[in-house]
């Protein structure tokens, strides 16, 4: 399997003559595909039809029996099953926080650095400035709102983050209106995003050293 370094400037997503069996029972046979930058596709098949087995490849969860894959992604590839492995009482915040691992891992990561940013010398800002491309390019900044809009054609805005994602309205009051069901989980997503996290952009003057960059609100 071919994989581009992710810090490549094009984006790419092919396959080129893809196969994957399991226990000799061939699932997908030289498979093509070219997903251009800025292409939005959806995989429609029967059950058992590959569709699952293809987006792992894509996601890199998987490597194929032949064939070639190439993904570069300057922001990274986010996948997200069809079955979480998250336990029942997780919460609707958990789900979507499991989604964009990355992006929430490189916002750890930049509350981590903006702490000592009062005493960095030229490598901390380096790495500082290199953190904040990254989360630019993973779409970190508009990931919430992108999560919001999401809901939103879901017919669900407004949902409670905090409620277990496998909760049951068995328990309604009589005559009160059930809450409303946990969003659907897609088998495959790229760049989804959770509820709110502000991220502050800093002020040009970081690059120069200065050391009352604003401190984002988390």
């Amino acid at each position: 399997m071919r994989r581009t370094h992710p810090s490549s400037s094009a984006a790419q997503l092919a396959l080129n003559g893809a196969g994957k069996h399991y226990d000799g029972h061939v699932v997908l046979d030289r498979v093509s595909l070219t997903v251009r930058p800025g292409e939005k596709i959806a995989v429609v098949g029967d059950n058992g039809s590959g569709k699952s087995t293809l987006l792992r490849l894509l996601a890199r969860r998987e490597t194929p029996d032949s064939g070639e894959i190439t993904v570069a992604a300057p922001g990274g590839v986010a996948y997200l099953p069809q079955t979480i492995g998250l336990p029942p009482e997780a919460t609707v915040q958990a789900v979507i926080d499991d989604a964009l691992a990355h992006v929430r891992s490189l916002e750890r990561r930049l509350r981590t650095a903006e702490r000592d940013l009062a005493v960095a010398g030229p490598a901390e800002l380096t790495g500082y400035g290199a953190l904040l491309e990254e989360l630019e390019a993973a779409g970190g900044y508009a990931a919430d709102h992108r999560v919001e809009v999401a809901l939103h054609g879901l017919g669900l805005p407004g949902l409670d983050r905090t409620r277990p994602s496998a909760r049951s309205p068995a328990g309604s009051a009589p005559g009160s209106r059930s809450p409303p069901p946990s969003p659907p989980r897609p088998t495959c997503c790229s760049s989804t995003s959770p509820a709110t996290t502000s991220t502050t952009r800093p002020s040009a003057g970081w690059r120069n050293g200065s050391a009352n960059t604003p401190a984002p609100s988390w």
